[in-house]
């Protein structure tokens, strides 16, 4: 007579037979998920398109083509600087951002912090050792010559842009449209700061910098019948800007959750400017003598201009070569040129 089988034997074989059922099914999941036709993949099997809950970072590429063709101008004394007075002026250079709520819908976040400050430096005839050495022999007028004072010229300027939009997109494995709105805001500033190594003198001639581009000088003279103006600080161009904008364009998928997008857009904006002020030392012979005063002046009244335009950046409102400064509010230039990472 045989014996029954052990008690731990067929439990064992109950949860083998559970693991088993348990694994197939699993098994069963994941070939229906690599049979899905909805989700492009590689040869390796891999997603290549974004999915619900990714991330994609990226930023535009126009500046970084612009500066580095412009590298190449050796029309200029200094190849590439006029691009990069560009790159760092203009709305284009930004960085991207978009989470998909789901595979064919995102929110997206651009944002651009530029910002250029320097200082130029021009050297001028030393006025008062120049006086003092008058008083003295020709050895000291000639050593009196030779040393000079600097005037500077200090220059700041910013660009701030944000925008918030909506994009929705469909297409063809690798190659995808996109589509949406996005909003706005905008902040531009720019100033001038001046200061001169000689100061105004009722007692001796005084070379002074007119001009910080040319490097163009003067000579303030104790006896001057008329006024003698100098700068001392600029205040320019503090703009606002609002607007909403639509935008279409192609996005391409060169690799694995990598692409390459360009888009389009057409918007309508506002753009606000505040008055800006001028600094100046002032020299003149009044009744009372050799007289130098500082003057503060207005140099423009608030300002508001709005209208539509689309991302030409030639013959529009919000274009560079208008007194307010900056692209189109929300345009990424002339068309934007977006390299994405996806995770």
């Amino acid at each position: 007579m045989r014996k029954p089988l052990p008690y731990t034997f067929l439990l064992a074989l109950c949860f083998w037979l559970l693991a088993f059922s348990s694994t197939a099914q699993d098994s069963l999941k994941v070939n229906k998920t690599m049979k899905d036709t909805s989700l492009v993949r590689n040869k390796k099997g891999r997603v290549i398109l974004p999915q619900k809950h990714d991330i994609g970072i990226g930023f535009n590429m126009i500046p970084v083509i612009d500066l580095f063709f412009s590298a190449f101008d050796f029309n200029s004394p200094y190849p590439g600087a006029d691009s990069l007075v560009q790159y760092t002026a203009n709305s284009n250079n930004q960085i991207v951002g978009k989470f998909f709520l789901d595979d064919k819908t995102a929110i997206r976040v651009r944002f651009g912090f530029n910002t250029l400050s320097g200082q130029i430096i021009n050297k001028v005839q030393d006025a008062k050792a120049m006086y003092d050495a008058s008083f003295g022999t020709a050895d000291d007028i000639a050593a009196a010559s030779l040393l000079k004072v600097n005037d500077i010229a200090q220059f700041r300027k910013s660009n701030v842009l944000i925008t918030v939009g909506y994009e929705k997109r469909r297409g063809y494995r690798r190659l995808q449209g996109v589509y949406g709105a996005e909003v706005g805001f905008g902040r531009i500033s720019s100033g001038e700061t001046f200061v001169y190594g000689n100061a105004f003198s009722d007692l001796y001639p005084v070379e002074y910098t007119t001009d910080f581009n040319t490097l163009a000088t003067a000579i303030q003279t104790p006896t001057t019948a008329t006024r003698v103006e100098r700068t001392l600080e600029s205040k320019n161009e503090t703009g606002y800007r609002y607007g909403v904008r639509g935008f279409i364009g192609i996005e391409y998928f060169i690799f694995t959750k990598i692409s390459i997008g360009v888009e389009y857009g057409w918007g309508f904006a506002i753009t606000t400017q505040r008055s800006t002020s001028l600094t100046q030392e002032v020299y003149f012979n009044g009744q009372n003598g050799p007289t130098v005063i500082t003057e503060e002046l207005p140099q423009g009244d608030y300002q508001r201009q709005s209208g539509f335009s689309v991302d030409n950046n030639n013959g529009s409102i919000f274009s560079m070569n208008n007194t307010l400064g900056g692209n189109t509010v929300l345009a990424g230039g002339a068309g934007a040129l977006t390299l994405l990472f996806h995770f």
